[in-house]
């Protein structure tokens, strides 16, 4: 017992000497700059009544292998009033009334029933452990409270020998009129704030006493060993919350605390609404601008036919009307030949800068598939090379399909199909995307007779 009372009396001391460090650390930072004042612009009061059920733990008759007492399980009521010199620490003056009640067996005094009443006033401190050790916790609405401190007990009890004892008594029980004893409350809390002003709580409590006689027996030998366990639920109200700056400080986290008092907490508040709005402007833009476009954009590109069949989508077509069989560059273009020119010229020409369309490279996929082969993934490669080799060269990927299957079907597989090997070209070989153009012609109308050779996506190489 004695080195219980030790340890509590140290940490109500810790506590007073960390609140006083506390506060002249606060005092300092305020000559330096403008901030909240840890006294004058939070409220600190709260009051708080609780009433449960209580249990008197001392020579009460049990049996031997009994773990809890075997008095009765009486009702208590109590008040509480608190300082909150922080988030997390805080000082409690409390009232508690304790009536109490059971039975006693004895050699010395026989088979007696007491019963008798208990009025403590307490000093306790206060941790609120979530914010002790959650420093950058952003709920305030829970609290867990770890409470300890000394009281001082006044209490009576009145015995009666049980009118069946046979037992041959050496001492007589005496009645407690005016007893004294010091007592050593410790308890947790648990408790939720409803609003700012109003919270309710469950408590749970024991309290040592250096007294051994609340039985109304006088045979104690330097004994200390009586207590009292109660369970509570508590309904607390905080005083002036609403006309202080800072709130009080049972609803403001010790991150919100630190920020307030250095005088920034507004700072971060204005760059978070800033910040929020800028966020709520762009998803705005991109959803009722940006991505709009986009779809309509994709819709388009893969609906839009190619009318003048010269393997250039009408929408990127600057030459939309090019006779069947012309030359054209990426956008459509007719490229103006030399008069001299023959087709065999324009290849070889076409074959010694690597232009146009290579379909030594092309490669195809399996039936109604859109993964890359192995035998693909080399033609990928040597084409992947061939552009690095090549910086200003840009490729277009033109995707087809087999005949069989419906239109809509085989469009979206030959766009999938472009897109597996520009994905292939960028995220394996590092080609940048912005190098890279698809389109996806679907199935062929006229195909070959070899139908593998419809499922494939040629490079069309241009500067």
């Amino acid at each position: 017992m004695k080195k219980l009372f030790t340890l509590l009396t140290a940490s109500l001391l810790a506590l007073s000497a960390f609140a006083a460090t506390d506060v002249a650390v606060n005092e300092a930072a305020d000559a330096e700059g403008k901030q909240l004042h840890p006294f004058k612009d939070y409220s600190h009061w709260s009051l708080a009544v609780n009433g449960g059920l209580s249990q008197f733990d001392g020579d009460a008759k049990q049996r031997y292998n009994q773990l809890l007492s075997s008095s009765h399980i009486m009702w208590t009521v109590g008040i509480e009033a608190e300082y909150s010199f922080n988030p997390a620490w805080g000082l409690i003056l409390g009232f508690q009334y304790m009536p109490y009640q059971g039975y006693t067996s004895t050699t010395d005094y026989g088979k007696n029933y007491f019963r008798g009443n208990m009025y403590t006033i307490q000093l306790m401190g206060s941790i609120n452990v979530l914010n002790l050790f959650g420093q950058y916790r952003k709920s305030w609405r829970w609290g867990w409270y770890i409470n300890g401190g000394l009281g001082f007990t006044f209490y009576d009890s009145k015995t009666q020998r049980d009118g069946d004892d046979t037992q041959v008594t050496q001492y007589q029980p005496q009645d407690v009129k005016s007893g004294r004893a010091m007592s050593f409350p410790l308890g947790t809390q648990i408790e939720y704030n409803i609003t700012k002003c109003f919270a309710l709580g469950i408590n749970a409590y024991y309290r040592f006493s250096n007294k051994d006689n609340y039985e109304g027996e006088h045979y104690t030998k330097g004994t200390m060993n009586d207590g009292e366990f109660y369970a509570t639920i508590s309904a607390r109200v905080k005083f002036l919350e609403k006309s202080r700056e800072g709130g009080h400080m049972r609803n403001i986290t010790m991150y919100e605390f630190n920020n307030m008092q250095s005088g920034k907490s507004k700072d971060y508040q204005d760059q978070i609404d800033s910040l929020k709005r800028r966020v709520k402007l762009i998803e705005d833009t991109l959803e009722h601008n940006v991505f709009v476009r986009l779809d309509t954009l994709e819709h388009y590109h893969a609906t839009t036919p190619d009318d003048d069949e010269d393997s250039v989508p009408n929408f990127r077509d600057r030459e939309p009307n090019t006779p069947k069989g012309s030359f054209v560059n990426y956008w459509g273009e007719s490229i103006k030949l030399p008069e001299n020119n023959c087709m065999d010229e324009i290849n070889k020409l076409k074959s010694e800068l690597g232009l146009g369309a290579d379909y030594d490279l092309s490669v195809y996929f399996d039936f109604d598939k859109y993964y890359l082969t192995s035998k693909a993934k080399k033609n990928v490669e040597l084409a992947a090379k061939k552009l690095q080799e090549n910086p200003n060269y840009k490729v277009e990927l033109r995707g087809y399909c087999d005949f069989p299957g419906k239109a809509d079907y085989n469009l979206k597989l030959s766009n999938k199909r472009v897109e597996t090997v520009k994905n292939e070209l960028v995220e394996k070989y590092g080609i940048d995307p912005a190098r890279i153009s698809m389109t996806g012609k679907g199935k062929m109308d006229n195909p070959p007779k070899k139908e593998d050779k419809n499922r494939r996506c040629d490079f069309f190489f241009y500067e």
